[in-house]
């Protein structure tokens, strides 16, 4: 991730899959998302005056959208 053009907020690229979707590709999304986010979080170099933010995934089930809601509140994002 690079930041030369100063902006504020920054938002992870993510794998959007159809959300009515009950394939193990849902799950798939969930993974990818957390291993994306990582890897922002460990670039991210100015935390106190850019925010980066996540998506929830898990489509339509609701244990996946609860896991996947946690483990982005787990990595403290500063965009919220």
């Amino acid at each position: 991730m690079k930041s030369k053009i100063g902006e504020d907020i920054i938002v992870a690229l993510d794998d959007v899959v159809k959300t009515t979707t009950t394939s193990p590709r849902v799950v798939e999304t969930m993974y990818r998302t957390f291993r994306g986010i990582d890897r922002c979080i460990a670039a991210h170099k100015r935390p106190h005056d850019q925010n980066l933010f996540g998506f929830v995934q898990g489509g339509l089930d609701p244990i996946l959208r609860d896991i996947c809601a946690k483990g982005l509140v787990e990595r403290n994002l500063p965009g919220r």
